[in-house]
């Protein structure tokens, strides 16, 4: 594959995985969960970190480069496992 390619298919996977990060998170409901600020705090700086990944993207300021597929495997397993547990932050840690 094309290294231009492959650059190109990278940076669109991590663009639509914080889409769908940001998206799972910001319409998380409790729905009897407890409250926790720190898990509270924690879904915020995610959002805000995949939020700026999108824009940067978006932008064209951020490519992912060819040897960052790793990278990007650990993003989809983590969105996974957040759209897994409904957005729940505390059910991906199993904090407490």
């Amino acid at each position: 594959m094309d290294s231009h390619v492959l650059q190109e298919v990278l940076t669109q996977a991590t663009f639509w995985l914080c889409v769908a990060l940001f998206v799972r998170l910001f319409t998380f409901r409790r729905r009897g969960a407890r409250f926790r600020r720190d898990m509270s705090c924690l879904a915020w700086l995610v959002m805000v970190a995949s939020g700026a990944v999108i824009v940067y993207i978006g932008k064209g300021q951020l490519i992912m480069p060819r040897n960052s597929w790793p990278l990007v495997l650990l993003l989809s397993v983590f969105v996974g496992s957040v759209c897994q547990s409904s957005g729940n932050l505390a059910r991906v840690w199993r904090v407490g």
